[in-house]
């Protein structure tokens, strides 16, 4: 076994340590500006997606660091954007699109959040991170040579 990779993940866990420290530091604020002030759907998802949509980013960082490496041009996995990245940027939208005071949005749009929601929003991390680990695994260099 190699001392790099014990490092490597060692420090990949402490990195993760202090971004789950961070973010409840972070929460806090949110919870305390939301006492004081009215609730505000539109900061806190901001605030929510910044969080766990960089852990996402965080743990697909190995990946895109591998592709920098290599040589050829730089492409996107359409499939990829829309069938992961779209989903879970609309589901980690959920609460502020829930909170649209607007019928045709309500009925049609938020329906599937108010869905999941009734179970509670534990969901939406989960979206905000795979939206980060989609966006940042999604670039790759293709290397393949064009016959003419």
């Amino acid at each position: 076994m190699k001392v790099k990779s014990w490092i490597k993940y060692l420090v990949y866990t402490c990195l993760i340590l202090i971004l789950v420290r961070w973010g409840q530091y972070i929460f806090l604020i949110i919870l305390k500006n939301n006492q004081k002030l009215n609730f505000r759907p539109f900061y806190n998802t901001a605030m929510y997606i910044s969080f766990y949509g960089s852990i996402g980013v965080f743990f697909g960082l190995e990946h895109f660091l591998s592709e920098i490496k290599k040589k050829g041009k730089w492409m996107v996995n359409l499939p990829k954007i829309i069938f992961m990245g779209i989903p879970s940027l609309y589901f980690s939208f959920g609460i502020a699109i829930y909170c649209i005071d607007n019928p045709i949005i309500r009925d049609f749009l938020a329906y599937p959040i108010g869905v999941l929601l009734m179970n509670g929003s534990v969901f939406m991390p989960v979206f905000q991170m795979t939206l980060g680990y989609s966006i940042i695994t999604c670039f790759y260099k293709d290397n393949k040579k064009l016959l003419v």
